[in-house]
């Protein structure tokens, strides 16, 4: 069958002329925003069910979300800081990325946590965390750079009322007192060292969720990753499910580089989204649903509760 032959074009075809300013801004706004309106979906995203279905308005927490964008970085999309309960100040999530990026990332959350774009479910779901008495381990690099992994305490409230029904038992000095000094043997006397990698690793499932560690982390390899999980779970005294890892990986080799980027004829520097670097053990706090302020509990070598 014939085909025509495909028209030349000149540098000159490439121009804009003086009435199509926009289509640069609109490239632009494509890519920094993958094509959806984050603020048009959030509107909706973050409504109370509808009221005829009172069971699932029983269950709803109300989302919240603020951005956190540095000024340096606005030009290759957006980060924000979310919140899958408003009234929870201490669980958030720090996400970066497109409009279409963010959308993805909160609803993967949304099914981790158990319910579906927000609504807690009721029967068959995982127990919940939020609320529950939160240790915040961070590791730092040589080039001061932070990474974080966090454990929730099941068992241990803070709340006279919850403790009073017998459902959790109330978090004392001496329990903090104990926290600090297995996490000061574990982590501080070791130097521990993260090794962070290329692989995923994913510790998930009732009974991750249960010990408080149901999470992921990067990591050299599983065997590493294993080492990692349980050195957390040392801190409470458990050991983790063996049957409850899965490794995955990426195949993309930029993830593991600093790229410089050109946007409207200015460099700009992309984060590494998966630095292989290893972090050592820096400190420790404990965050109660009831205390505004973290308490510090290890830095490095030494107990800092007293």
């Amino acid at each position: 069958m014939a085909t025509g032959k495909t028209p030349k074009a000149s540098a000159s075809d490439l121009k804009l002329t003086t009435e199509e300013p926009s289509l640069l801004f609109a490239i632009r706004e494509l890519i920094q925003t993958g094509g959806i309106d984050f603020d048009e979906w959030w509107e909706n995203f973050s409504k109370p069910p509808d009221r005829e279905k009172k069971e699932e308005l029983s269950k709803w927490t109300k989302p919240k979300f603020t951005d956190i964008t540095p000024k340096d970085k606005s030009d290759i999309g957006r980060w924000i800081r979310y919140y899958p309960d408003a009234k929870d100040k201490m669980t958030y999530y720090d996400l970066s990325g497109t409009d279409r990026d963010l959308i993805k990332h909160i609803n993967a959350i949304g099914y981790q946590l158990g319910g579906d774009g927000g609504i807690t479910s009721g029967k068959g779901s995982k127990p919940p965390l939020a609320g529950l008495p939160l240790i915040e381990l961070y590791f730092v690099s040589e080039t001061g750079a932070v990474s974080l992994k966090r454990l929730r305490l099941p068992g241990y409230t803070d709340s006279d009322e919850i403790a009073a029904l017998n459902l959790a038992k109330k978090l004392m000095p001496a329990d903090v007192g104990k926290l600090a000094k297995k996490i000061k043997t574990v982590f501080g006397d070791t130097e521990y060292k993260w090794e962070k990698g290329k692989s995923c690793l994913s510790y998930s499932g009732l009974i991750p969720r249960l010990q408080g560690l149901e999470g992921w982390a990067l990591c050299k390899n599983k065997t590493a990753g294993i080492a990692l999980f349980a050195a957390i779970l040392k801190i409470v005294d458990l050991v983790p499910d063996k049957n409850s890892f899965h490794l995955s990986g990426s195949t993309s080799n930029t993830k593991y580089k600093v790229r410089t980027v050109t946007v409207l004829g200015d460099k700009v520097e992309l984060p590494e989204q998966r630095p292989v670097v290893d972090v050592i053990f820096d400190r420790a706090v404990l965050k109660l649903t009831l205390k505004s302020k973290p308490i510090q509990l290890v830095k490095r070598k030494v107990i800092l509760f007293k």
